[in-house]
């Protein structure tokens, strides 16, 4: 089948509010736009303060249910213990559910040509089982699959009339490749996120004596183990400071960790900021830290390194690796080595030619990253 460069590209998304994947769909919107494509996103929720992150005005965007997800109101309900608020958050829950399944399938069925590109597993289930033969279908996953049976059992049974598979990472798409070689259909591809722009270069030297790091509050980030290994970092390093830039659930948790190490005074919870804030935070830090226990390509990463920050990072199974060079734009440790996250953090810390070498490392590495590179592969897709 051969598209056009005018195709109309509708994109799938669960909400534009403030995320790495949202923050990835807001630019492959802007990019498509740019290249002449009509552009207009599905998207299932109409969060708060959303699209979160500088949405070209050509882009058009579709809401496809009125309700918005009452996860927080469930969970007070069950903290109260109150039946009839239990009962009526969990039917509204269900009820929620239900609808996204439904508007997302309809949502699907309505489009009879161009491109789709769907964003979540789920979402790329609908597409292939209930998309039109017209209609060329993009898949993307934007996390790691961890090998987990619903998602080899999806990608193997359910993606056949997938069209391209995009995958983050060169290991997820070998990975998946072999989940699906019985499917002569689907191409698999490697597309990583992409930056908007690379901001000019920071002088390294002029930089604050603080380790950033930045995501919501969430156990998958892993910030209860940076707050513990900054406790020891503490001890040899008292001039400098962690600050942990989002919000989330987590936040009880996180400040009475804090209390309890007696870090008040060195570790800040900075709540949510605008990426241009984040921005500038990462122009004035000098060493960023990831310490979650899954990642797809994390794209704050990739917004650090483009604003000259180096890296320490726990080595799970993909993510940091895709982006950091290993002793290069910063440091991978094995997952859960507290003391040598704390000792490489150290090491940059008190090294001040080495953080300077791997800042400008990790800046160069940004370019590989950069709208223009990431552009042309998605050219060669969609010029099929």
């Amino acid at each position: 089948m051969t598209i056009g460069l005018k195709e109309k590209i509708w994109i799938l998304a669960l909400h534009l509010a403030f995320g790495g994947v949202e923050k990835a769909i807001v630019n492959m919107a802007n990019l498509f736009v740019e290249q002449g494509h009509p552009v207009e996103i599905l998207c299932v929720y109409d969060m708060p303060d959303s699209p979160a992150f500088p949405l070209d005005p050509r882009v058009k965007i579709t809401y496809l249910l009125k309700d918005t997800p009452n996860r927080q109101q469930w969970k007070e309900s069950i903290r109260s213990k109150n039946p009839f608020s239990i009962v009526r958050e969990s039917v509204k829950a269900a009820r929620i559910l239900l609808g996204k399944k439904r508007c997302v399938r309809r949502a699907v069925q309505s489009i009879s040509d161009g491109i789709v590109i769907t964003t979540r597993h789920e979402d790329s289930l609908a597409l292939s089982k209930y998309g039109r033969p017209g209609v060329f279908k993009i898949a993307q996953l934007h996390h790691d699959h961890r090998f987990d049976p619903t998602y080899v059992k999806g990608f193997a049974d359910g993606y056949q009339n997938i069209d391209v598979f995009a995958l983050l990472t060169p290991q997820l798409a070998d990975e998946v490749r072999d989940i699906m070689k019985d499917n002569r259909h689907t191409r698999i591809v490697c597309i990583p996120n992409f930056l908007e722009r690379i901001p000019e270069q920071v002088d390294a030297s002029q930089r604050k004596k603080i380790v950033l790091a930045v995501g919501r509050l969430d156990p998958v980030k892993g910030f209860d183990r940076l707050i513990e290994a900054f406790g020891h970092i503490r001890d040899r390093a008292p001039d400098w400071q962690l600050h942990i830039v989002g919000e989330g659930e987590e936040r009880e948790v996180l400040e009475n960790r804090i209390r309890s190490l007696s870090l008040e005074d060195h570790v800040v919870l900075t709540g949510r900021k605008n990426a241009s804030e984040i921005e500038q935070m990462m122009k004035e830090a000098s060493l960023y830290a990831m310490t979650s226990h899954s990642e797809g390509l994390p794209f704050v990463l990739i917004e650090a390194f483009s604003c000259g920050l180096p890296a320490v990072a726990y080595d799970v199974r993909v993510g940091p690796r895709g982006v950091i060079e290993d002793q290069v734009s910063g440091f991978l440790v094995p997952d859960d080595d507290e003391a040598q996250f704390v000792d490489q953090c150290l090491k940059l810390m008190e090294d001040d030619p080495l953080r300077y070498q791997m800042s400008e490392n990790a800046y160069n590495r940004a370019k590989d990253f950069s709208k223009e590179k990431v552009g042309t592969l998605w050219d060669r897709i969609l010029e099929e």
